[in-house]
């Protein structure tokens, strides 16, 4: 048994839990801890939370809501947030970090047209509420005032749920599927070297309420999976990923079995070490379904949230209604997909998530909002209204973003391109949402010759223009798949980007061939 007092001797463990609850706690476990992790029977029961929380209840609401429009302002909203998490790393086979945080705090927001006043605390006393309730309101003193609506609680739709509560499950089998993708990973091949899993999971409590008569609470767990598997051949080496993720409980390794992700991020460390220079030069690129729809998220999906578009930042302004892809593209945003990871029942500011189309067929039907730019724009609200944590103010953001399936078979994809470049992996890019352009590096590629996928080659770039690649596209596969990502634009959130097997006719490739 692992005693809590490891951590501060002062206190007994329930005395800990409770605090942790009231305000916030993340602690990095000593090394004595980490050793007993590896063993059976310790560590959930001791630091698993055995209460429930309640947040804020309806009273408490509705007086900071009044608090906070006294003075003036158009809306007003609250938002309160549990957080427990965990996260574990293996390296070298052998456990090296724990951490172990809870988290609660609330924000208050006040508006008054496109200007925010905002608030927070993780002090749930009322008059600590009440302070910032004032804080908020600042902004709007002396601008009209818009009334309270009485608060009615609504039930959101079940889009992510958990069969096996994460807060059940010990720690010793969270470790041991981690010491089964280990094992895996370099059972692949004699030429990996080196093998790191991390383990990352939360269980995430939140209750909107706001002027307008919202009144929310939805609870979502989630999980991220990452293994790399890094290989080496005389001078040659390379790390290959493999990550998953999604909304649910401990049943996500069901779904997703740690032998299969350590495979693949083993497979790709081991091919690349055969990779040649990547040529450069306009030329056909085939993208992998799945997550190589993250460069039509960074390209075009930043441009068609609609606070760049009030703002008037996004080459997609005033668009609404012309083409801007070819007849092969439409493309969604839909955080109503079950239990991937960009999916919520319903987003941070109370608005059931649904399923946007943004382009149908070419054409652009619709930006993402949230509360502040459909105002704005007179536009529907589509529930992208998303933040990192309470202490911040919702922005849009995006939830599964891809390209919807087409008509041809992928591997007819890959017969009709002559020559060309396959990307399996992107590893990062650099995007201008105002005109559109970007340059994504391409971590694991093949060249196409004579209708085949043939060498690997390392060292590609993507260089264009996201109207422009939307444009080219002119061969969509059947084979629709998601990929698991984190997007930061000033917060992190979780996403998801997807895509079926595409075809861009031509597009600039970076090489470093001579």
């Amino acid at each position: 048994m692992v005693d809590i007092t490891v951590f501060d001797r002062r206190i007994d463990r329930r005395t800990f839990i409770r605090r942790g609850i009231e305000g916030g706690i993340c602690l990095a476990l000593a090394p004595i801890v980490i050793e007993q992790l590896r063993s059976p029977g310790a560590l959930a029961e001791e630091i698993a939370v055995e209460e429930s929380v309640a947040l804020l209840g309806k009273e408490e609401l509705e007086r900071l809501l009044a608090i906070a429009l006294e003075h003036g302002g158009d809306f007003a909203d609250v938002y309160a947030e549990r957080r427990i998490r965990r996260s574990i790393s293996l390296e070298e086979d052998r456990i090296t970090a724990v951490q172990y945080g809870i988290d609660r705090g609330v924000g208050i927001r006040v508006t008054t047209g496109l200007t925010t006043g905002y608030a927070y605390s993780d002090d749930f006393s009322s008059d600590k509420l009440a302070e910032a309730a004032r804080t908020a309101s600042f902004i709007a003193r002396n601008k009209p005032r818009s009334e309270v609506v009485g608060l009615t609680r609504r039930e959101p739709p079940r889009y992510i749920w958990a069969d096996i509560n994460l807060e059940t499950v010990a720690e010793r089998e969270r470790v041991a599927v981690m010491q089964r993708a280990n094992e895996a990973a370099k059972a692949y091949h004699g030429k990996i070297r080196r093998v790191s899993v991390s383990h990352d999971e939360e269980t995430k409590q939140i209750l909107v309420a706001n002027s307008r008569g919202v009144f929310v609470e939805d609870t979502q767990p989630l999980i991220y999976f990452t293994v790399h598997a890094f290989a080496q051949d005389g001078g040659a080496r390379h790390r290959g990923r493999h990550r998953v993720s999604g909304h649910m409980g401990f049943e996500f390794f069901e779904k997703y079995r740690p032998e299969e992700v350590a495979n693949e991020a083993a497979r790709e460390a081991v091919t690349m070490l055969e990779a040649a220079p990547a040529p450069a030069g306009e030329m056909p690129v085939v993208v992998i379904q799945g997550w190589g729809g993250v460069l039509f998220h960074e390209a075009v999906g930043h441009g068609l949230e609609a606070d760049a578009i009030v703002k008037g930042s996004s080459y997609y302004k005033g668009k609404i209604g012309e083409r801007v892809a070819s007849d092969f593209v439409t493309m969604a945003d839909d955080g109503s997909i079950p239990r991937l990871r960009g999916t919520t029942n319903v987003d941070d500011e109370g608005t059931p998530t649904q399923r946007n189309i943004l382009i149908d067929r070419g054409i652009l039907r619709r930006y993402m909002t949230d509360i502040v730019s459909a105002r704005a724009l007179k536009a529907e609200l589509t529930g992208n209204g998303r933040r990192e944590s309470y202490r911040y103010y919702p922005l849009v953001r995006m939830t599964n973003t891809f390209l919807l399936k087409g008509k041809d078979d992928p591997e007819e994809i890959v017969r009709a391109t002559k020559s060309g470049l396959y990307a399996r992996a992107f590893s990062g890019g650099v995007v201008d949402t105002t005109s559109g352009s970007f340059t994504f590096t391409v971590r694991e590629a093949y060249l196409i010759e004579n209708g085949k996928i043939t060498r690997p080659v390392r060292g590609a770039t993507l260089i264009g223009n996201g109207p422009d690649a939307l444009k080219s596209i002119d061969m969509v596969g059947t084979n629709l798949e998601f990929g698991p990502g984190t997007c930061g634009k000033g917060q992190w959130v979780p996403v998801t980007s997807g895509q079926p097997t595409i075809r861009m006719g031509k597009i600039t490739v970076g090489g470093t061939a001579v």
